[in-house]
Order: C-alpha cells, then sequence, then structure tokens
C-alpha cells in the first residue's frame, strides 16, 4: 500500500527531527479496518527498545501509549509510566508521576510518543479534554519530541476530521 508505506516514512522523519521550540506533531486517522493499527504497530517495531549495557537502560526512541479509557492526568501518566515498564505506581500523586515521566523518557531517549486510540479523549468531560490536551502540549513543548496521535475518522461528534496543530 503506497499510503501506508508514505505514513511510515513520515513517522521515520520524526523520529530524526532536530529539536526545537514547537516539535511537529502528527494525526494518523482513517476508517475502520484502514490499516491504522498495523501502521503504528510496524513503525513500533521498527523503532523497537534497544538494550545499553553501557548505561544499563533500554533505549526506546519510539514509545506507543494506550490511551487509557477516561481521559484523566493521572491515568494517562499511568498508562505512559507502564510503556516505560515502571511497576510500582499505586500511591504516586500526578505531580509525582509527571515527574518520573519526564525524567523517564529523557533517560530512554525517546524521540518520538504515540498516542494510540486518542479518540478515548472525547469520553470525558469538555474540562477533562482540555487538561489532557494540555497534558500532551506540555510534554511535547517541555521534552521537544514530536506526537503521533491514532484515531478513527469520523469520531468528533458526527463533525469532519481537522488537523490541529499540537
Amino acid at each position: 500500500m503506497p499510503q501506508a508505506e508514505a505514513a511510515l516514512c513520515h513517522l521515520a522523519d520524526l523520529v530524526i527531527y532536530p529539536p526545537r521550540g514547537r516539535m511537529p506533531c502528527l494525526l494518523l486517522f482513517g476508517s475502520t479496518g484502514m490499516g491504522k493499527t498495523e501502521i503504528v504497530s510496524r513503525f513500533s517495531k521498527l523503532h523497537a527498545p534497544q538494550f545499553d549495557t553501557r548505561t544499563g537502560l533500554s533505549k526506546m526512541s519510539v514509545l506507543l501509549v494506550q490511551m487509557p479509557p477516561e481521559p484523566t492526568e493521572d491515568q494517562f501518566y499511568n498508562e505512559l509510566l507502564t510503556a516505560l515498564n515502571c511497576v510500582e505506581l499505586s500511591g504516586l500523586s500526578v505531580r509525582s508521576m509527571r515527574a518520573e515521566a519526564r525524567q523517564l523518557l529523557a533517560e530512554v531517549e525517546t524521540k518520538v510518543l504515540v498516542l494510540d486510540e486518542i479518540d478515548k479523549m472525547l469520553a470525558g468531560t469538555p474540562r477533562q479534554q482540555r487538561v489532557f490536551l494540555n497534558t500532551i502540549r506540555f510534554l511535547t513543548n517541555d521534552l521537544k519530541i514530536p506526537i503521533v496521535l491514532r484515531r478513527h475518522r469520523g469520531r468528533a461528534h458526527g463533525r469532519p476530521d481537522r488537523s490541529e496543530p499540537c
């Protein structure tokens, strides 16, 4: 599929994109069965974690995070830290999880953060949606990494899809 290959090339460009004040973000959308999940999975496998024997850390240039069922900041950071292989998260405050996520994303040298099934954000209240979008914006601006969002076409309350800058 030429479109899938073009999407993978564009995603690969994001991995090597130089850090700057405003990082590019990408929305990957389409109808059910169009191969969005396959593209994201292939991209993630092409950039699988590499263990660095010198530092004892896995380098995760691409981190794939499943969106939580409800778009709250604590659930998002919980999913993010789980994707970073953190195991003991109970009892951590949002502030602690945010700090831990920022530190770990930098340590494992994440270059692209992929948020799968971003449509789940629509399950939240308008306030939760704004807080969640601010959380994503904060991460991309703070860490200077692109964020890729994957969603289904036409789920935004019957409105057509629009690309919005992060």
